[in-house]
């Protein structure tokens, strides 16, 4: 049995690509909406495996809540 490793900083980068696109889609309104809109995809990557919960999730939140002004909302 092999066991998997996540890169962290592509788990992370594919987040930011989900959130752009989801925002394009429907457009996110408020910081409290981007900050549930992360959760939601996390907790979707963690549920198909592409993200282990053991993973440093938190660090991934926090550098991707930094980034809501990236979005140009």
């Amino acid at each position: 049995m092999t066991s998997e490793i996540f890169d962290v900083g592509s788990s992370e980068n594919e987040i930011w690509e989900e959130l752009r696109i989801r925002n394009e889609l429907e457009p996110i309104m408020s910081h409290a909406q981007y900050l549930s809109v992360i959760d939601e995809i996390i907790a979707e990557k963690i549920d198909f495996g592409e993200i282990h919960p053991d993973d440093d999730v938190q660090s991934i939140i926090d550098n991707l809540a930094r980034r809501y002004d990236d979005l140009g909302l």
